[in-house]
């Protein structure tokens, strides 16, 4: 079907300036514009507004990528010069907790590439460390954290630098032993079958006269009541501190006759 191009309809103008038409209405109409002034003019101001909504749409575009593009880059350098926090949460294994021995404080360790030992405090009513100076460039990297405390067991161990990280701490057994030997106070000899009593546990000597009480963590303490006893001696009875590694040597005196 023929067109009509006697007058320029909007949307035909649209099209136009868009580039949407076909060669031979793009003829007609430029045909048609070059015999109108009028309409020409109206074109050229209507190019001339849709070149310049182009360039404001590209001109934003543009400018919200390189804003993207620039936070991205200061948040990247801001997180590197910012030092990464490490907590560490000092924590107590209650299945090896004794009840009647609180912590009581230790020190801990940290040390990783590039940074001199440090030494840290950790008080009884803050368990909670944190390392504030390590580069965030170090995400990741070994951590070396040794923890010491009187009645627990050393914690040495490399973890990786990250936010936060828990040391579970388990009590030694230093107060869990008693042992020794009883002897004649007189003859120096061993005394065999002897009664060994500390709270609800009962050893006899053997013939060396040696003996051998274990107390669980929940009865440990640092010191303990011990009652020796031997029929024609008198009953022993004293306050000792345990040890795992220090042997007892009781002395039992005859009784008068």
């Amino acid at each position: 079907m023929k067109r009509n191009y006697d007058e320029i309809s909007d949307e035909l103008l649209a099209c136009y300036l868009e580039g949407k038409l076909s060669d031979l209405e793009k003829a007609a109409v430029e045909r048609y514009l070059s015999e109108n002034e009028d309409a020409m003019d109206a074109v050229i101001l209507a190019r001339y507004e849709l070149g310049f909504k182009q360039v404001k749409r590209r001109f934003y575009a543009y400018g919200i990528t390189a804003l993207v593009v620039l936070g991205c880059v200061a948040l990247l350098v801001w997180r590197l010069l910012t030092p990464l926090q490490m907590k560490v949460n000092i924590t107590e294994d209650k299945a090896f907790a004794v009840p009647s021995l609180p912590f009581e404080g230790g020190t801990l360790e940290c040390e990783y590439a590039g940074n001199a030992l440090q030494r840290i405090a950790v008080s009884p009513d803050n368990r909670t460390v944190f390392l504030n100076d390590i580069p965030y460039r170090m995400k990741g990297s070994d951590v070396h954290l040794v923890f010491e405390a009187e009645g627990y067991q050393t914690i040495d161990t490399v973890v990786k630098a990250q936010r936060g990280v828990e040391l579970c701490l388990r009590r030694n057994n230093d107060l869990g032993v008693v042992f020794g030997r009883v002897l004649d106070f007189g003859t120096g000899l061993p005394v065999e079958g002897a009664t060994v009593s500390l709270l609800d546990f009962v050893a006899t000597t053997d013939a060396l006269g040696q003996f051998r009480i274990e107390i669980p963590y929940a009865k440990q303490d640092k010191a303990q009541r011990v009652l020796v006893s031997k029929e024609g001696y008198q009953t022993w009875d004293e306050l000792y501190r345990p040890s795992a590694t220090e042997p007892w040597l009781i002395g039992l005196e005859k009784e008068v006759e």
